[in-house]
């Protein structure tokens, strides 16, 4: 298995939703947008964020919003008929 660089993962971060983490800026701390470019530096990103503004964040500033999974505590159930074909074919 091969790491991401870098640049591999802020080119991720393209056309997806983050949140800003830092609290350097008690006006931008806690809000979200969609990561609109990547600056030439690979590092530095242009952030629409849901108020309509646009801000120019270090990467180490934000971090994706990723929706919450949840795993099934139970065998997942196909449906009767899907599941009487799995089982006759075992």
């Amino acid at each position: 298995m091969h790491e991401l660089t870098q640049r591999q993962e802020v080119q991720l971060l393209l056309n997806n939703e983050v949140v800003v983490v830092s609290s350097r800026n008690k006006d931008l701390h806690g809000r979200t947008g969609v990561v609109k470019a990547i600056m030439a530096d690979d590092r530095t990103l242009d952030v629409e964020l849901a108020n309509g503004k646009r801000a120019f964040l270090d990467v180490t500033f934000v971090r994706e919003v990723r929706e919450r999974t949840q795993f099934a505590k139970t065998e997942q159930s196909l449906g009767p008929i899907a599941n009487s074909v799995v089982k006759a074919t075992l």
